[in-house]
């Protein structure tokens, strides 16, 4: 993170989308004036949001800025319109910033937060004051985890954390999420009539701290 805070981005979404594909699908743009020329986007909207594109890894370097692998490959999903490279690309990025992951964190400990008070959590937390353009900033990063599927407007201007897996199965077919097997317990009776019991379960891995210890006392119930 950038010394004095995290550097939000300058522009809304659409705007940034736009600065994203014209670093990253055009060898011309190489500069913020550039951008401002390929795209109609005001150059100094490129210039305040280069910070935000080196801190999550669509840009590197300080004084010549070029294209990350994963920011290109952002850049032409958002060049296609193609919706789930625009998912994937955007959770990579995601997988790799520490202050996103925490804003995502920050919505699933609340269990939803509104719209504006998501905005002001992202400006604090990035050590912005509350002014037009950093609010501005904070809600172009909610619709980037919005894109991301990491966040999704269950009601209008009510925001939730997804519960979908960010992993998928190693034998599936790319883009398809794991799916989860039942687990199978077998208790049998020692004495007396014959008794099985089959307990089938089905929780995501971050709920087994939970599960186990519960589990654990209902066999010992069982057990006698």
């Amino acid at each position: 993170m950038a010394e004095g805070g995290f550097r939000l981005p300058g522009c809304s979404y659409e705007e940034l989308a736009n600065i994203i594909i014209a670093y990253g699908t055009r060898d011309s743009a190489a500069s913020p004036g550039d951008v401002g020329k390929l795209n109609a986007v005001h150059q100094s909207s490129a210039s305040r949001t280069n910070g935000f594109l080196v801190e999550i890894g669509v840009l590197t370097g300080e004084r010549e800025r070029l294209v990350t692998r994963r920011g290109r490959e952002l850049a032409l999903a958002l060049a296609r319109k193609d919706a789930e490279g625009i998912r994937r690309s955007w959770r990579a990025l995601v997988s790799s910033s520490e202050f996103l992951q925490n804003v995502v964190s920050a919505v699933k400990l609340r269990e939803g937060m509104l719209y504006p008070t998501l905005q002001a959590y992202v400006a604090h937390a990035a050590g912005q004051p509350r002014n037009k353009p950093v609010m501005t900033g904070a809600g172009t990063v909610i619709e980037i985890l919005k894109a991301a599927g990491l966040l999704r407007e269950e009601a209008p201007g009510q925001l939730t954390a997804t519960l979908e897996e960010e992993g998928e199965e190693a034998s599936g077919e790319p883009g398809e999420p794991a799916k989860r097997e039942p687990a199978e317990v077998t208790l049998e009776a020692g004495a007396g009539p014959s008794l099985s019991i089959h307990l089938h379960i089905r929780c995501a891995a971050e709920d087994l701290d939970e599960v186990v210890p519960r589990l654990k006392e209902l066999l010992r119930e069982l057990r006698g």
